[in-house]
C-alpha cells in the first residue's frame, strides 16, 4: 500500500473545499439570474446574464470534479453527503 503524504492530502483537501465553495457561489449566482429572467423573460440583459452565469457555473462544476479527483487520488474520501 502506498504511503499518503499528509501535506499532499492537506493541499488536495484545501483545493477541493475551495472548489466546492466556488461552485456553490456560481450555482447561487446562476439561480439568481434565472429568477430575474423568469420575472422578465423578454429582457435581453437578463438572458445574457443567465447565459454567462450558467457558463460560469458549468466551469466551476468542472473545476470541482477535477479537484475531487485529485483529492481522491491523494487519499481523501468523498462521501455521498459531500456531492
Amino acid at each position: 500500500m502506498a504511503r499518503i503524504e499528509p501535506r499532499t492530502l492537506d493541499d488536495a483537501a484545501g483545493a477541493y473545499a475551495g472548489a466546492r465553495r466556488r461552485y456553490a457561489a456560481a450555482k447561487a449566482s446562476a439561480d439568481a439570474a434565472y429568477e430575474r429572467l423568469q420575472a422578465s423573460p423578454e429582457t435581453l440583459e437578463y438572458q445574457i446574464d443567465w447565459n454567462v452565469a450558467r457558463r460560469a457555473e458549468s466551469a466551476a462544476n468542472w473545476r470541482l470534479k477535477w479537484a475531487e479527483e485529485a483529492y481522491r487520488e491523494a487519499g481523501g474520501y468523498v462521501g455521498d453527503g459531500d456531492e
